[in-house]
């Protein structure tokens, strides 16, 4: 499927996916989005939720309107 909206999110503190990692593979997707975390380490929804809802919630609010 084309044209879906895809946000992917790195922790800065990574050891597992390194922020270069998550990058290239953003690069990878046309039209996708990387949002950083920082002061995060791997299991981002668990050791920072906050700022992983923050940015799910930043990206889903600045997608068009579906009509």
């Amino acid at each position: 499927m084309r044209d879906m909206p895809v946000l992917n999110t790195a922790g800065e503190e990574d050891s597992q996916f390194p922020v270069h990692v998550v990058r290239k593979m953003t690069d990878a997707i046309e039209g996708s989005t990387l949002r950083l975390l920082q002061h995060t380490a791997h299991l981002a929804a668990r050791t920072n939720p906050e700022g992983v809802n923050a940015e799910i919630d930043a990206f889903l609010a600045a997608l068009p309107a579906a009509a």
